[in-house]
């Protein structure tokens, strides 16, 4: 019998959408990228929970290519699922919809429970990116993983060059929550 102790530890970082979800999974233990992707959602135009159910299948899919191996091999496996937190700003900041928010808090709920998360968190932008500019933060991302040049290789980015962010973005979350992504202190001589 395998003890809930001796589980393989995987974190499923998101960068939720309803139409597409920037997807990282890390290794808890070692604090390594498995894979990372954004699978799209086939509704392109539902909203509500059909969409957030699709959205939340593709995600499952994804994930499932890398879990089932592991299932299959006899080992137990904890998911955990951390995720960017949507966030209402002030009109001035505010961009879309803030309706649309509720779309994403959706789907990160069926994402969770379509993978039997055994735990969930979630963060704000501000306190896993700061107050970077995106194209900064994707940098320092990648610098990272340039730290195991391996983990470049499990990065699947989309076609549109301006999604590629809700990739590194979900990579950025999961280094987070490992602990590799905060700033290098440099210390004079």
């Amino acid at each position: 019998m395998t003890s809930t102790s001796t589980a393989r530890q995987l974190l499923v970082a998101l960068d939720p959408g309803l139409r597409e979800c920037g997807v990282a999974i890390f290794d808890l233990d070692s604090g390594e990228l498995l894979a990372a992707g954004m699978p799209t959602n086939p509704e392109r135009k539902a909203r509500g929970l059909p969409a957030w159910s699709r959205m939340a299948d593709g995600v499952a899919a994804f994930v499932s290519s890398l879990l089932e191996p592991l299932r299959a091999a006899g080992g137990a496996v904890s998911v955990t699922v951390a995720s960017e937190c949507p966030q209402v700003y002030t009109a001035g900041k505010s961009k879309g919809d803030p309706n649309d928010l509720i779309e994403l808090a959706g789907v990160v709920g069926r994402v969770a429970g379509a993978l039997g998360a055994t735990s969930e968190r979630s963060y704000l932008p501000r306190e896993w990116k700061g107050t970077l500019d995106g194209d900064v933060m994707v940098e320092r991302i990648k610098a990272r993983l340039g730290e195991r040049p391996h983990e470049h290789l499990r990065v699947q980015l989309p076609r549109a060059q301006d999604k590629h962010h809700n990739v590194w973005d979900a990579i950025g979350i999961g280094l987070h929550v490992v602990g590799r992504l905060a700033p290098r202190k440099v210390f004079p001589r």
